[in-house]
């Protein structure tokens, strides 16, 4: 497991250069435009594209003929993906919880509540999407992979924008404040809920697939 994440980290080297980046300009964006939560949101969005990115060049290199020849299990691959994933995702989340601090000071923003949940709620939305797109990957490749995950996109993006269109003239009440702290404190189990659901459907997955 430790060769193999060793293995992903050196691949994905320059990306994390790259990545560096783009946080100083979007923390001197956030600054100017006064808006913490900016900088933590598209750090967590270039964090959760690690993965993924790194599955790409294990299959442009066909790495995993090379891996399964090694006293390496098909669970063992699949599971350094997703701890990859979870690494870049707690490291998108220090970096953003460092940044937005920083940020709110320098701004002297009123609401740091809901940059908080902005940040928050990037985080789970990025490792659902996560639990999503690597089955998928692991199922159809990269690039096939990709065609099917903006099919997938497409659909709650227009559910979200038929929605908001209907809700106002529909007359069905919006979500109590009740529900709506519920919701919040119940989500991080959600969310690890599926993303272990997603590992155990990568596995299959893996284990079936002629490689």
């Amino acid at each position: 497991m430790r060769g193999l994440l060793l293995k992903d980290f050196c691949v994905l080297r320059k990306q994390m250069k790259l990545v560096a980046i783009f946080v100083v300009f979007y923390a001197v964006w956030s600054i100017a435009a006064k808006t913490p939560s900016m900088m933590g949101t598209m750090v967590i969005l270039l964090s959760i594209m690690m993965p993924i990115t790194s599955m790409s060049y294990d299959e442009s290199g066909q790495w995993y003929r090379y891996a399964f020849s090694l006293p390496v299990s098909r669970r063992t691959l699949v599971l350094s993906k997703y701890v990859l994933g979870f690494l870049m995702a707690l490291g998108g989340l220090v970096v953003s919880a460092v940044g937005n601090l920083a940020i709110l000071a320098l701004t002297g923003w009123e609401n740091t509540l809901e940059s908080w949940i902005a940040i928050a709620a990037f985080v789970e939305i990025g490792v659902i999407f996560l639990s999503v797109i690597i089955p998928l990957m692991f199922k159809f490749g990269v690039e096939k992979g990709r065609i099917v995950i903006i099919i997938i996109a497409v659909i709650p993006s227009l559910l979200v924008v038929l929605l908001s269109n209907l809700l106002p003239s529909s007359g069905i009440p919006l979500p109590s404040e009740e529900f709506i702290r519920a919701a919040l404190f119940s989500s991080p189990l959600f969310v690890l809920a599926v993303f272990l659901i997603s590992f155990r459907i990568s596995v299959g997955i893996c284990r079936k697939k002629e490689y």
